[in-house]
């Protein structure tokens, strides 16, 4: 092997990597992404069902490594947390769960917000909802969500 065959192999070794990595991607929901509200909208029901059902695989797929989201009780997760509480809800079924909330998505070229009102819940007993707001930016053809926020109100 050459001097000159090696750089050639290595970036041959981590592009079959990356692509084994990311196989189980290949979901149709994640397929023919556009840099348009449509997509986003899309993506944030597939997220939300993907976490109210314990598919940590889809949140890995749309989550950044580096995710974070400030919790309505001020906590702040990284992506493991959300993995974890995700996974708590490995096999429930959406049916019976509380209606999608309204959304509005901002686009500005590589970046997109998307934000809305959550479902009233009970919190130490007394109702409240809840302002989120998920952040993505547009890489290689994708969305990802690299920051999310919730911010808490009694109603």
């Amino acid at each position: 092997m050459t001097f000159c065959s090696v750089p050639l192999l290595v970036c041959i070794c981590l592009t079959v990597f990356t692509a084994e990595a990311r196989a189980n991607c290949a979901r149709p929901v994640l397929a023919h992404q556009r840099q348009d509200p449509a997509t986003i909208l899309r993506l944030e029901t597939a997220w939300a069902v993907a976490y109210l059902t314990g598919d940590t695989e889809f949140e890995r797929c749309l989550l950044t490594s580096d995710f974070t989201e400030i919790m309505s009780s001020g906590s702040i997760n990284h992506l493991s947390e959300e993995l974890a509480l995700a996974r708590k809800n490995s096999g429930k079924s959406v049916a019976g769960a509380a209606p999608m909330p309204s959304i509005t998505v901002h686009t500005h070229g590589s970046v997109a917000v998307a934000y809305g009102i959550s479902s009233e819940k009970l919190i130490a007993g007394k109702p409240h909802k809840s302002y989120f707001a998920d952040y993505y930016f547009w890489e290689n053809g994708a969305w990802h969500v690299y920051f999310a926020q919730q911010t808490s109100f009694a109603t």
